[in-house]
């Protein structure tokens, strides 16, 4: 089987982020290819469809994990990592040298090197947040690079990490807990534990709590339990809702929840429970959606496919984007791969 079609056949997207500009998309896969569309080719009028993508291999070593996108830097979380490099877009390219990267430490008593599995970027304060294997949230100063504070709680690796620009935190992990955090306190400020709510809980899937989303006054998980909306000041349940599968996806979109996992729709609720889209995707399972209302609506939702499934309206799919197999020069390559096996081969009897 050669290389191409051994990645669209396993392509596994984890993390997607839009460039400050809003012009572009960048998907990363765990081969280590990041792929680049012009959101610009989704907004024509005409009928045609979008340009090919653009591909920027990090390397086979690379896991990409998770993606932030913070003035003219793409960030990327890997194993143990995480690094910066600079998005050029006058010419569309990132560069092939990481300009900075920090080591996640390593922990006494670790037996391996942690992943860093999610990002939560405040650009007011310039800092990065990042979930990591080992449990503990990393807040990172992104002027010099300095890890300025280890949130510990967590007894297992943290799925997910969130926040609000008045400094609250909160992350999810395989403990099964969500945890509250202030950038004030030590300590976490409150611990929910969805799992211990019969109403919520799936036994044959874990407690682990995959996604977490919140806005000024709700929050939103699932995972293992089922996914339910939780009031932030009362920590009070006040809805759960219907979706099938473990989540890995939840985000609060306008006045909706969108809700994605290991399911073959992705579904969008309103916030007092009700179904108003179910959308068709062909993802083993979904890991990762990016949305803006600005310029224009859209919203790209991505998994374990070789396809990024689009948005326009938050209701309907509009398209299917393929990443392998509608890279441009990805021919010439091919070809030149056709005529290296050729070469190799024996003739003789």
């Amino acid at each position: 089987m050669k290389e191409t079609d051994l990645k669209r056949a396993y392509n596994n997207v984890l993390a997607q982020a839009i460039s400050t500009s809003q012009k572009f998309l960048f998907a990363g896969n765990l081969f280590g290819d990041i792929f680049v569309l012009s959101l610009n080719e989704l907004n024509k009028a005409t009928e045609e469809p979008p340009s090919k993508l653009k591909v920027f291999p990090q390397g086979s070593d690379v896991d990409i994990n998770c993606l932030a996108f913070h003035r003219d830097f793409l960030i990327v979380g890997a194993i143990g990592l995480i690094y910066g490099i600079q998005w050029n877009e006058e010419d569309e390219t990132l560069s092939t040298k990481r300009v900075w990267e920090i080591k996640i430490p390593m922990q006494v008593d670790a037996v391996e090197v942690p992943d860093v599995n999610s990002f939560y970027l405040c650009s007011e304060t310039e800092t990065l947040y990042a979930g990591c294997g080992d449990g503990v949230v990393y807040q990172i100063d992104l002027e010099d690079g300095r890890i300025q504070r280890e949130y510990r709680g967590h007894t297992d690796y943290v799925h997910c990490v969130v926040g609000h620009p008045d400094g609250r935190i909160y992350s999810s992990g395989e403990d099964g807990t969500v945890h509250f955090w202030s950038d004030k306190q030590k300590e976490p400020t409150a611990i929910l534990e969805p799992h211990k709510n019969p109403q919520l809980l799936r036994p044959d899937w874990g407690k682990w709590i995959g996604a977490v989303s919140v806005n000024d006054d709700w929050l939103v998980c699932g995972g293992g339990p089922r996914p339910a909306i939780w009031h932030l000041r009362s920590m009070e349940c006040t809805r759960t809702f219907e979706y099938p599968g473990r989540v890995h996806v939840c985000e609060f979109v306008d006045d909706s929840v969108l809700i994605g996992g290991e399911h073959n729709h992705v579904q969008f609720y309103t916030l007092n429970g009700t179904l108003q889209a179910n959308i068709p995707v062909e993802h083993t399972a979904s890991y990762s959606s990016v949305w803006q209302t600005n310029p224009f609506n859209f919203m790209s939702i991505a998994g374990f496919s070789n396809k990024l499934h689009i948005l326009k309206d938050f209701r309907f799919l509009d398209s299917k984007i393929d990443m392998y197999g509608n890279v441009q020069d990805e021919m010439e390559d091919e070809d030149q791969e056709d005529n290296d096996e050729d070469e190799g081969e024996d003739d003789s009897f």
